[in-house]
């Protein structure tokens, strides 16, 4: 067995496609499909399923694919050991960040580990809680900030603030009121977040249980566009602080408490408990950490901090 099997086989199973498989590795098809038959030859076990619709893995297959992604980060992991011990921390680090959080951390976060860790290249996925577990499970991102605890057995879930949500609508339109009730906001015209979204789900079971059928005007997948459309007077929403701490500061909508604060949703710290932290990502994950406490403590994130402090990141 090869590393170059592996490697060729993971790619297949997440394109699903030898044809495009093959362009993107830059390897011919009919060699690639060579290494792919001997890899299957001396396991003893059908890897692959072809049909017209593509490629897709057998149970064993599937079985494959997640040890050779062990396999192959670890040896991606030897290969910065080597680099880091003449040039500090290096390396990709792959963080997801829902939009709500990616608004009042992604800049800060960018700024601070080019600062901090000039040889980590960062790259930050934007995308809903649920699509982010699951990236993080497969081993395609390092670490995520997520809102739900039971997403998958498979992940370290380490929880760090606990935020109230809030109803949102234009500027002058909550006519000075300080909070609200989930019966009043049920009656409102409302400007939800398209599925899957661990707000919208929150929020309609609480209905759901007490009986209320919300008035809901329309669904928006885009966040820039739900805020405009609050902005613009069309209806209201239901959200966290952090994902409108802008527009809060600078007067462009009104936010109040629902359920006097008592609706809240926790936001964990996670990584994979299947893959290895490397050098690099441990210390983007101290800034991550640290960002988060400072942006309760200055308070641009609303929300209580349930960690201890958290010491200086290592330069």
């Amino acid at each position: 067995m090869e590393l170059r099997q592996l490697k060729y086989f993971t790619r297949i199973v997440e394109i699903g496609s030898v044809t495009r498989a093959s362009q993107s590795l830059h390897v011919a098809q009919p060699a690639l499909s060579l290494q792919i038959n001997r890899l299957e030859e001396e396991l003893g076990k059908k890897l692959l399923m072809r049909s017209v619709r593509g490629v897709t893995p057998t149970e064993a297959g599937l079985a494959v694919y997640k040890q050779a992604q062990l396999i192959l980060k670890q040896v991606e992991a030897t290969q910065l050991i080597a680099h880091q011990a003449d040039v500090g921390p290096a390396g990709r680090v792959a963080i997801g960040l829902p939009w709500t959080v990616s608004s009042v951390l992604g800049l800060k976060l960018l700024q601070q580990v080019r600062t901090q860790l000039p040889s980590v290249r960062l790259e930050v996925l934007e995308g809903p809680s649920s699509v982010l577990a699951s990236m993080l499970a497969q081993g395609k991102l390092d670490m995520a900030v997520l809102f739900d605890a039971s997403v998958d057995a498979g992940l370290r879930m380490k929880p760090l603030i606990s935020e109230a949500l809030m109803l949102v609508g234009a500027h002058g339109k909550l006519d000075g009121r300080t909070a609200t009730t989930l019966a009043d906001v049920a009656a409102l015209p409302l400007l939800l977040l398209s599925r899957p979204n661990g707000i919208r789900e929150a929020i309609e079971r609480e209905w759901a249980a007490r009986g209320l059928k919300p008035q809901v005007v329309a669904e928006i997948n885009a966040p820039s566009l739900l805020i405009e459309a609050v902005r613009a007077g069309l209806g209201f929403a239901v959200l966290p602080s952090c994902a409108m701490e802008g527009n809060l500061r600078r007067g462009e909508i009104d936010a109040i408490e629902l359920e006097q604060g008592t609706l809240t949703r926790t936001v964990y710290l996670s990584t994979s408990r299947l893959f290895e932290l490397t050098l690099a990502t441990e210390h983007v994950h101290g800034v991550v950490e640290q960002l988060m406490q400072q942006a309760v403590e200055d308070g641009s994130w609303k929300g209580q901090w349930l960690e201890a402090p958290v010491d200086g990141v290592a330069d």
